[in-house]
């Protein structure tokens, strides 16, 4: 590592609009190669460096260096791969954070085109999970993304949720989500969760031995409201972004701006409302 740090040195190079030492992404790959490093070792290395890939130059200054160092440390569990879960593994990877562990053991359907990210007209039938880490080594190579290929429940998500610093709920149903929220609970893990039906998205974050958004759910054999008012792409593009927004905000500051409340969202009307649910 003592060598790659040296070499590093070298290459980078000054952006004096910024005030940072930079490398870019092609020189970095290289220079992985040559030092037997994947990338996302590289880059983490790097930015312990002070030096900052230029994938994520335009993170700075709304992130400090040190901020952006606390993503690239961190790992997310990713609960849904769908409408939710495309949008926000995009968004949190494009971030930075450095491992992300996407979970569903769910294929693409036709009716999925009208909102999910990752569906294609090619990709029908293949595994959501399997789609979205293909798609994130793609567009942000210097992550690090693993794919779970089924269903998070109670005999598994113990062992998923070790090493995890925070989950994203972008589940479907209401059965999957309480026991996702249980189970984080008892790990001692917070959770960012999300719902949407038709125009309407909700969005709320739990810290472990807290109630939110949660308590909306009470009967594991309730359909959730997408079955009555359908999925809309803006609601779960919103969703999803205030997602990936709560989920970033506690990487970087230990904080939960939503921990015990509920963000209510109509884009039929424009209307947007919090609640206190603690």
């Amino acid at each position: 590592m003592r060598d790659f740090r040296a070499a590093l040195e070298a290459l980078a190079s000054e952006n004096a609009s910024r005030r940072v030492r930079t490398v870019g992404l092609e020189e970095l790959r290289q220079l992985c190669r040559d030092h037997g490093l994947t990338l996302p070792q590289g880059a983490k290395g790097a930015m312990e460096q002070g030096v900052v890939p230029l994938p994520f130059l335009k993170n700075l200054h709304s992130l400090s260096i040190s901020e952006q160092n606390r993503l690239m440390s961190a790992t997310v569990l990713l609960a849904g791969a769908g409408g939710l879960g495309g949008y926000v593994l995009e968004l949190l990877s494009r971030f930075g954070v450095g491992r992300i562990v996407v979970a569903d053991g769910d294929g693409f359907e036709d009716s999925n085109l009208n909102r999910q990210l990752l569906s294609t007209a090619r990709n029908l039938g293949s595994n959501k999970a399997r789609a979205g880490a293909e798609r994130a080594r793609a567009t942000c190579p210097l992550v690090k993304v693993e794919a779970l290929e089924f269903f998070l429940d109670a005999s598994n998500l113990q062992g998923v949720l070790t090493g995890v610093d925070v989950v994203v709920d972008a589940l479907g149903g209401i059965a999957p989500r309480l026991t996702l929220h249980e189970a984080a609970g008892l790990a001692g893990v917070p959770v960012v969760s999300a719902a949407v039906a038709g125009w309407t998205a909700l969005v709320g974050s739990e810290l472990p031995g807290q109630k939110g958004i949660s308590s909306m759910w009470t009967d594991p054999s309730d359909k959730d409201a997408e079955h009555v008012l359908g999925s809309l792409a803006p609601a779960a593009c919103l969703a999803a972004a205030l997602q990936a927004a709560e989920t970033v905000q506690y990487l970087t500051t230990g904080s939960l701006r939503l921990a015990g409340r509920m963000l209510h969202a109509d884009l039929a009307e424009f209307h947007f409302e919090l609640y206190d649910l603690s």
